[in-house]
C-alpha cells in the first residue's frame, strides 16, 4: 500500500509540474476528420512504358536543353520522343486532362512552379480553416500546388473511384532531382503553398522519380488512400514534412531521399490499424505501409509517425538527424490510437546528433519571414521536441518489434522507450492511462558497430522509463562488450521470461522529461529544465571511421536547392499547420496515478 501511494504521489507531482510549466506546445498538422479506407485494395504495381496508355506528357521551355544533356543515349532518345508529344506545361493541367483510369503522366526534366495554381480564381472565397474533401475537389489550390482528388462521392466517406484512381506520375530524368516541383515564397516572403502534391482518396496512385521542395507543410501528401506507391522521391527543404501519408493503407515508400525538413523526412501517420487485434508483437504478415531503401538525413526527425501503425520499416539508412525513427501516441484526433505494431528490421540508424534546436531555433534563425530563414540552403526549424542524439524513440507505442538493426554513434541513446498516458490524447478513463508502452521487443540489434569495423558507441544503448507490461530486450550485442542502459532495472527484462510487469514506471524519469513537452519554436523554444536540446556528449571510446574527417554534423550545411524565386501570393493562406496541446498536464497524469492504484488493488497488493 505504501509503495502504491508513493508512486501515485510521484505522478501527482509530475502532473503539478506539467501544470505549472504550461504544457501547451502545438505540433500536429491540422486535418479534416479522417477515416481509414476499408482495406480491400492492394498496392499498385509500376507500369512500364509499354503499358502506359493512355498517357499525357508535361514539359517546360527548358526541357529540350536539359534532355540534350542526358548522358544515356537510350534515355535521351526516350525523352526526345516524349517531348514531341508534349502539349501541357503544368502538372495540374495534366491531372485535370485525365479522362480514363490508369493514365500515365510523364513529366519531362525541368522545374515546375505551377503558376496557375498559385493565383487560381477559386481561391478568393477561401477564408482559412480546415479544408474538407468537397473543397479539395472544387478548389484544391487553396492549399495544394497539385491536387489529385480520386473520389467522385464528395459528400460521403465511401470512396467511389473516378478517373484519377490508378494514376501514375513519373519524372523522366536520370535522377530524382531532374524533375522538381517547387513551392517557395511569395512576394511578401510567405510560403506559396502548404502542400506540394496531394493525392486525396486517390486509390492506386504511383509517383516516381521526382523532387518536391519548399512547402509550408507537406511536400508529397497521400490521404485516405487505399493503395499507393511512392518510389525514387526526393523531398527536401520543407518547414514540416517531406513525405506524409495519413489514414491510408496498402502503401509502399521506396528508394526515397529526404532531407532538411523541420519535422520529419517521412511521416506514415495514422497508418491503417490492421493489427489492432493482433496479440503478437511481430514479425508481421500484414502491414499498412512498407518503407525500404530510403535515406533520411539532416531532418529534425528522420521518420515520425503519430499512430504509425503496422509500419514495415526495413533496409533504410537514417543518419544526421536530431533523432532517427520516432513513433508516438501524443496527439489527439489521430485515428488508430494508441500506436501499435511497427516492425523495424535491418536498418542502419546512426549519427543522429544534429542539434537543430540550438543551431537554428535558439539562435533566432527561425524567426522572421520564411523567405529569410534559409530553408533552401540547409536551415531546419524543428517543430516537435525530441531528445537530440537518439536513434529510435518509441513514445507511447505498443507491440513494436525492433530487431537486427545496426544502431551506432547516437550520442544520447541508441533506442528510447517511454509511456504516454491516454489523457494526453484526450482519453481520461483509468485504463487509458496505462494503455501504452506495452509488449515492445528489442531483439538481436547490433549496437556501436560501425560497418568499417571500428567502434562507435551510443551514449547508452537503451533508455527506458521502466513502465509497461511485456517490454523486453534480448540477444542484443554491443561493440563495447556490454549492452548499456540508464534504468534502475538490472538486468533489463528478457523476452523468454515474459518481459516487464510494471504499468507505471519511474516517476523521476518521467518528471525529467516533462519540461520538454512545453517546447514551441515560436513561444517556448528553450523550456526551463529541459535537457533534450543540450548537445549530447561524444561517448568515450568512439573511434574515427576511415574517411571520416569530423564528428557527425551538428546541422546546417549547403548542398540544397538553389534559392527560390519570388512567386505571386496565393489568394488563400491561413490553414494552421499545427494544432492541439501536446500535454494537458494535471488531469492526465493524475488519472494515471489513480489507474496505478486500481491496478495494484486488482492484484490484491493494495488495500
Amino acid at each position: 500500500m505504501r509503495r502504491a501511494a508513493r508512486r501515485a504521489a510521484g505522478l501527482l507531482a509530475i502532473a503539478a509540474l506539467l501544470l505549472t510549466t504550461g504544457a501547451t506546445g502545438a505540433f500536429a498538422h491540422e486535418e479534416r476528420p479522417s477515416v481509414f479506407p476499408p482495406g480491400t485494395g492492394s498496392t499498385p504495381s509500376y507500369r512500364p512504358f509499354a503499358e502506359a496508355t493512355p498517357r499525357i506528357v508535361v514539359c517546360k521551355p527548358e526541357s529540350k536543353g536539359l534532355i540534350a544533356r542526358i548522358a544515356d543515349p537510350r534515355l535521351r532518345a526516350f525523352n526526345t520522343r516524349l517531348l514531341a508529344e508534349c502539349d501541357v506545361a503544368h502538372i495540374q493541367a495534366a491531372v485535370d486532362a485525365v479522362t480514363t483510369r490508369g493514365t500515365n503522366i510523364y513529366v519531362l526534366p525541368g522545374t515546375y512552379r505551377e503558376e496557375p495554381s498559385i493565383d487560381a480564381p477559386c481561391q478568393k472565397d477561401y477564408d482559412g480553416g480546415v479544408v474538407d474533401y468537397p473543397l479539395i475537389v472544387s478548389c484544391g489550390e487553396v492549399i495544394n500546388l497539385v491536387t489529385i482528388a480520386g473520389d467522385s462521392t464528395v459528400d460521403t466517406d465511401k470512396v467511389d473511384c473516378n478517373q484519377l484512381c490508378d494514376l501514375q506520375i513519373e519524372g523522366t530524368g536520370t535522377r530524382m532531382e531532374d524533375v522538381v516541383l517547387r513551392g517557395g515564397f511569395d512576394a511578401d516572403g510567405e510560403w506559396v503553398k502548404h502542400n506540394g502534391m496531394k493525392a486525396d482518396r486517390a486509390d492506386g496512385i504511383v509517383v516516381r522519380n521526382m523532387t518536391f521542395e519548399l512547402f509550408r507543410e507537406n511536400a508529397l501528401y497521400v490521404h485516405e488512400t487505399d493503395g499507393y506507391r511512392l518510389d525514387r522521391v526526393n523531398a527536401r527543404h520543407n518547414d514540416l514534412y517531406g513525405i506524409l501519408t495519413f489514414t491510408s493503407d496498402h502503401g509502399v515508400i521506396s528508394n526515397c531521399d529526404t532531407s532538411y525538413n523541420g519535422d520529419s523526412g517521412v511521416y506514415p501517420g495514422s497508418a491503417a490499424d490492421v493489427n489492432a487485434d493482433n496479440p503478437d508483437t511481430g514479425p508481421l504478415t500484414r502491414w499498412a505501409v512498407e518503407i525500404f531503401g530510403c535515406r533520411s538525413h539532416h531532418n529534425a526527425l528522420g521518420l515520425s509517425g503519430t499512430a504509425g501503425n503496422s509500419v514495415y520499416f526495413h533496409d533504410n539508412e537514417f543518419f544526421a538527424n536530431a533523432a532517427g525513427y520516432v513513433t508516438d501516441s501524443f496527439v489527439g484526433g489521430h485515428p488508430g490510437m494508441p500506436q501499435d505494431h511497427a516492425w523495424i528490421v535491418n536498418n542502419r540508424i546512426y549519427g543522429n546528433n544534429s542539434n537543430y534546436f540550438k543551431e537554428f531555433v535558439h539562435s533566432g534563425k527561425c524567426g522572421g519571414k520564411p523567405a529569410e530563414r534559409g530553408y533552401g540552403t540547409g536551415t531546419v526549424c524543428p517543430v516537435f521536441p525530441v531528445p537530440v542524439g537518439t536513434g529510435i524513440l518509441v513514445a507511447g507505442g505498443n507491440a513494436n518489434f525492433i530487431e537486427k538493426n545496426l544502431i551506432y554513434d547516437n550520442w544520447r541513446t541508441g533506442a528510447m522507450l517511454f509511456y504516454v498516458p491516454g489523457a494526453i490524447r484526450g482519453e481520461y478513463t483509468p485504463d487509458a492511462q496505462i494503455d501504452t508502452s506495452n509488449n515492445n521487443r528489442y531483439v538481436g540489434n547490433r549496437l556501436g558497430f560501425h560497418p568499417s569495423g571500428v567502434t562507435q558507441p551510443n551514449g547508452v544503448d537503451f533508455s527506458w522509463d521502466e513502465q509497461g507490461v511485456g517490454n523486453c530486450w534480448q540477444d542484443n550485442v554491443s561493440a563495447t562488450g556490454e549492452v548499456t542502459d540508464d534504468t534502475q532495472v538490472v538486468p533489463l527484462p528478457d523476452c523468454d521470461s515474459g518481459g516487464s510487469i510494471s504499468p507505471i514506471g519511474n516517476a523521476v524519469t518521467t518528471a525529467s522529461n516533462a519540461p520538454c513537452a512545453t517546447y514551441n519554436r515560436e513561444d517556448e523554444p528553450d523550456p526551463v529544465g529541459c535537457t533534450w536540446f543540450d548537445d549530447p556528449v561524444q561517448p568515450a571510446g568512439r573511434e574515427e571511421a576511415p574517411g571520416e574527417t569530423t564528428a557527425p554534423p551538428a546541422g546546417g550545411g549547403g548542398g540544397g536547392a538553389a534559392p527560390p524565386q519570388a512567386a505571386p501570393a496565393p489568394a488563400g493562406s491561413g490553414l494552421p499547420a499545427t494544432g492541439g496541446s501536446l500535454l494537458p498536464g494535471l488531469a492526465g497524469l493524475a488519472l494515471a496515478a489513480a489507474a496505478y492504484v486500481v491496478w495494484r488493488r486488482r492484484l490484491g497488493t493494495a488495500a
